[in-house]
This record gives structure tokens, sequence and C-alpha cells, in this order.
């Protein structure tokens, strides 16, 4: 009994003293857990909450200008940026600024035009620049960017009918790596913002159908198509005259 005890007392002090460190790695452990869930969990209620408001000012839209400022506040309040800028293509195929947060009128004029993509491009992924430094990118250009403030930025595209119309810019005072999550939410905003776009277009276009199909004081629209012809009023004269046109017009 007395070799017994002799044996088993080191090896019983040697776990009563290990078990109170491994405890507290193991607390440690669980605490660390529960302090990223708990980030992981507020990061998102303030994605959903950022996601919630954008989506809202969006129905209540009543102008392009009112989606852009919608845009802008959700890619601020989103993704963390004081610095913003949206993008469209115009009837040239050139990339302009249609709407911008603290960005300088110089920095606009220097780099207006510059696009990773052309009108109608489809698969557009997003492009994340970390550091402006030592990215591929033309000496001038990057004097320019760097002179303005930036060292990080990133290209999301913006699309109607997976076709792209213009990008959304974001840009950072310092060299940083963009994460899933940030990509999966600028993604996100650069839909909703293009299905606006889109919508609010085919609204315009729309009502600039419906102006033109208005009928006159007179009875007909200023074009009617009569018998597989079209008419057009003459509605200068006093007197209603209507002038039969080629077929070809």
């Amino acid at each position: 009994m007395l070799t017994s005890r002799k044996v088993l007392w080191p090896v019983c002090v040697r776990c009563l003293l290990d078990k109170p460190a491994g405890s507290l790695g193991a607390r440690r452990k669980i605490r660390d857990q529960h302090a990223r869930t708990a980030e992981q969990f507020a990061r998102q209620a303030h994605e959903q909450s950022v996601l919630y408001r954008f989506t809202d000012r969006l129905y209540r839209a009543r102008s392009m200008g009112d989606v852009y400022d919608a845009s802008l506040d959700a890619i601020a309040d989103g993704l963390g940026c004081a610095r913003a800028s949206i993008l469209r293509f115009d009837d040239h195929g050139i990339m302009r600024f249609v709407a911008w947060r603290n960005l300088s009128a110089a920095y606009r004029q220097a780099v207006d035009g510059h696009s990773p993509w052309r009108p109608g491009d489809q698969n557009a992924e997003p492009i994340f620049i970390g550091d402006v430094q030592t990215a591929d990118i033309p000496e001038a250009l990057t004097a320019t960017i760097l002179q303005e403030g930036i060292r990080a930025f990133a290209f999301i595209p913006l699309t109607i009918d997976d076709k792209v119309i213009g990008k959304f810019m974001t840009y950072f005072a310092e060299p940083r790596e963009s994460t899933p999550n940030e990509l999966q939410l600028s993604v996100t905003i650069a839909r909703q913002l293009g299905f606006s776009i889109g919508r609010r277009l085919a609204d315009d276009n729309a009502r600039r159908l419906s102006a033109a199909e208005a009928p006159t004081p007179g009875g007909l629209a200023p074009q009617e198509s009569i018998s597989g012809r079209r008419w057009r009023r003459a509605t200068t004269l006093p007197h209603q005259v209507e002038t039969q046109l080629p077929q070809s017009i």
C-alpha cells in the first residue's frame, strides 16, 4: 500500500498542477471564440441595416440623383470609406463621373475616362488595388492618385442584364486587403444600384414614348397609324388638314 501511494502521489500532484493551466487555456479559447462570434454578428447586423436603408431609399427615390445619393451613403457606411464615386458610360462610350464624395475636381479631370471595361462587357468582376505604389499602374496616373491621398481603391462593375454600364469606386488612405465579406457587400450594392439605374432608364423611356404618342387637342396623335399608313396633322393651319406620307417614312 505504501509503495502504491508513493507511485500515485507524484502523478496526482502533476495532474492537479496541470489542470488549472489547461482549464485557463480552454477558457481563453472559448472567450476568443465568443468574441469572434459576437463581432461577426455585429458586422452582419450592420450590413443588413445598411442594405435595408439602401433598399428603402431606392424604393422612395424620385430622381437619378436620389439613387446616386442613396448609393454613396450605402457604400460609405457599409464599406467604411470616406471617399467614393459612381461613373457611367456616356453616349460615346466614355466613362464619366456622375456622382462622388470627397474627390477634388483636379483628380476627377485627370482620371476621367479611365475604365478596365468597355461598354457591354460581360462577366465583369470587381478589381481591388491594395497598394497603389506596388500596383501595375502607369507612373503618371500613380502620381495623380497619390497626390489625392489615395493608397488603395476598388473598381466594382455596374451592370444591366449582365452588361457593364459603369462602375462605382471606393478609395482608402492606407494600403489594405479586401475581405470576402467586403467583396460580397460591394457586389450586392452594385447589383441594387444597377437594377435601380435600369428601372429609372426604362421609366424615362416609357414617359418619353407616352409623351410622343399623346393625342393633340384636335384628336389624333401628331403621328398616328391609319390603315397601315402614317398620317401627319398640320396643326398650324386654321383648318384640319391631313397629308398622306409615303410608307417608308
